[in-house]
């Protein structure tokens, strides 16, 4: 594409205006994305007066579209539903709920989150006799290809593939068993591992396949301030798996984009996430690492997606707070492409929804220096 089409003369479509940032040029406008609660999609249906969420994301000029697994054929014998909280589930008690790992959730009191009731490998031996889902199912694909025959000449398509290991791996078996087996039962944890990764391997190969144009990889390692474990156990038991995906997924289609997510502070291995093939970090989060730093450290080498913050701005900004801290935000992360404007996690219900609209309306308008 010629340089000249790239600052505003063109208007270009999503899906194009994505790779452009992707490769480090400056699109017409920033790309953009979004995520969030069931109940925030619903305040904005009732707000602007849309029937749909597509509604809102062709308003806001939302650059992606996403798609995840569908549950199996058993999982759906048994009455599998798509619940508020984001989650397929089958519901076995009153607020008892059970996904296809077995992982058993109750919503808390005020109906806003699951929380974990039991976990299927609370003990060593329960891995042995095991039996995980089979991810090579054709029909858990089945809302990926409607996805990309609906939107694939114009979106670019996420394939969602997060909880990719360590997520997976200790609500499987509780936290605290997870952690302890890193340190005093290492066989059990690479056997763990490396059978979530299989499943990985699976779902990576076909949503390649299908003709996803990323591939969204993702486990929480961040806190506010410190990693949740070790970096060097990271690079122990995740580095290398992580590795082995990307490289698979790359094998079946060297042009194929990996995107990163981890809520909380990362930075020990930011480095390590883009020696093993990540393209795009998600989110960068203000309260926990520094934008300017990240950019200007790894700005030539990896796209940053989601830095606009759901804790300390969104939910209590005023019009002209907000405004302020959009133009410095943008005014750090846009120059030289490599940047998404997104909020850093899905948007929770204490944002208001005038926000929400502020806040789309300001990066669809905001424009590359000429």
């Amino acid at each position: 594409m010629p340089e000249e089409t790239l600052k505003g003369v063109l208007q270009l479509e999503s899906r194009a205006r994505v790779i452009t940032a992707l490769s480090h040029q400056e699109p017409d406008r920033i790309p953009l994305d979004f995520e969030a609660r069931d109940e925030v999609i619903q305040g904005l249906l009732k707000v602007l007066g849309f029937s749909e969420q597509e509604d809102i994301l062709n308003y806001f000029g939302i650059d992606f579209r996403r798609a995840g697994l569908d549950p199996g054929e058993e999982f759906q014998r048994r009455g599998a539903f798509f619940h508020p909280r984001r989650k397929w589930v089958v519901e076995i008690g009153s607020n008892l709920y059970e996904d296809e790992f077995g992982i058993q959730y109750c919503v808390d009191g005020e109906g806003r989150y699951f929380g974990f009731v039991r976990h299927p490998l609370e003990r060593d031996e329960d891995l042995a006799s095991y039996r995980f889902p089979d991810f090579g199912e054709e029909g858990r694909y089945r809302s990926l290809k409607e996805c990309i025959t609906r939107y694939r000449d114009t979106f670019f398509i996420q394939g969602d593939a997060t909880l990719t290991l360590f997520e997976q791996a200790w609500q499987m078996s509780g936290y605290e068993h997870f952690v302890y087996n890193l340190y005093q039962n290492p066989a059990w944890i690479e056997q763990l591992l490396d059978k979530i990764l299989q499943l990985r391997m699976i779902q990576c190969q076909k949503y390649v396949e299908i003709g996803v144009d990323v591939v969204w990889l993702g486990d929480d390692f961040g806190m506010q301030d410190r990693m949740m474990i070790n970096p060097d156990l990271w690079r122990k038991y995740f580095k290398p798996r992580m590795r082995e995906l990307i490289r698979y997924c790359r094998s079946l289609r060297p042009t194929i984009f990996i995107q990163y997510h981890s809520d909380g502070y990362i930075e020990p291995i930011i480095e390590d996430l883009i020696e093993v093939g990540i393209d795009i970090l998600n989110p960068v989060q203000p309260e926990c690492m520094s934008l300017k730093a990240i950019k200007e450290k790894y700005g030539t080498r990896l796209t940053l997606h989601g830095t606009i913050s759901v804790q300390s701005l969104l939910p209590f900004a005023n019009r002209e707070e907000l405004q302020k801290e959009l133009v410095e935000i943008v005014n750090v992360c846009a120059p030289g492409g490599g940047y998404i404007a997104a909020p850093t996690h899905a948007i929770q219900m204490d944002v208001p929804v005038e926000n929400l609209i502020f806040l789309y309306d300001f990066l669809k308008s905001w424009k590359y220096e000429e």
